[in-house]
């Protein structure tokens, strides 16, 4: 049984345990992907336990499937729109493999010496960050940084000659936080900026005695994996990027 999901206050549902690596994260992306204008659907066994969750985004024509069964996987695939989706699923479609980084922050420690002051923005910035994501992120849905920021997510920024070098976005739900959207102007990196981004994320997240941190880097990405490793976190499981053609570019 699947029916769609169409206001925040309809996520009061728990999740089973190991339905995805990323169950602490999955009722803030559906509120998240609600907020920008996308869509989330709910799916449920016979019995009533939560089998899966899609969200979409149609201005991205990007989606997300959380499940462990490939029946869910197999429906929301044949429902998806031409465009992209990600799931923990591996089948046999097209794909791009991405490696999930992740790192204790109770265990590890965090040691670092920096060589650019980094801040966090604002809301006020806000303007100044949606121009930025959307050159280096073409594509994206413009409303996600203001929904970004309302929501508590966190955008740290390096400034050279008066602009924005590098930035790197986190979010922290139910104690554990997401590393994302890490970007360094071309003209700016093998200057040790995404490292510093990355480190200043990390001793955020443990200052705010987050308890793991976890990032998810194509393996095209060399530059992004190494500065990942660099701070010591690690692969600890992987997620596929399917692509969906238009049969009409068959």
């Amino acid at each position: 049984m699947v029916r769609e999901i169409k206001d925040a206050k309809d996520i009061n549902f728990d999740l089973p345990d190991g339905l995805s690596f990323f169950n602490p994260h999955i009722h803030y992306y559906i509120k998240e992907a609600l907020e920008i204008g996308g869509k989330a659907y709910l799916a449920r066994t016979a019995e009533g336990a939560v089998s899966g969750i899609f969200t979409y985004d149609a201005l991205e024509k990007m989606g997300a499937v959380y499940t462990r069964s490939k029946e869910v996987f197999d429906h929301f695939f044949e429902h998806l729109q031409p465009g992209f989706l990600f799931s923990e699923m591996e089948c046999t479609h097209e794909n791009e493999i991405y490696d999930i980084y992740s790192i204790d922050l109770q265990k590890e420690a965090i040691d670092h010496s920096f060589d650019y002051d980094i801040s966090v923005a604002n809301g006020k910035q806000s303007d100044e960050l949606e121009q930025f994501m959307i050159t280096t992120h073409p594509g994206m849905n413009r409303r996600w940084v203001k929904v970004a920021l309302s929501n508590n997510d966190r955008c740290l920024v390096v400034r050279l000659n008066d602009e924005i070098a590098g930035l790197g976005w986190l979010s922290l739900v139910n104690g554990v936080g997401r590393l994302h959207s890490l970007f360094v102007r071309p003209q700016f990196r093998g200057m040790g900026i995404g490292e510093d981004i990355l480190y200043a994320r990390l001793l955020w997240l443990k200052s705010n005695r987050a308890r793991l941190a976890f990032s998810e880097i194509s393996r095209s990405n060399h530059s992004s994996s190494k500065v990942a490793q660099k701070g010591h976190m690690r692969v600890s499981g992987q997620i596929f990027l399917y692509l969906k053609d238009d049969p009409k570019n068959r």
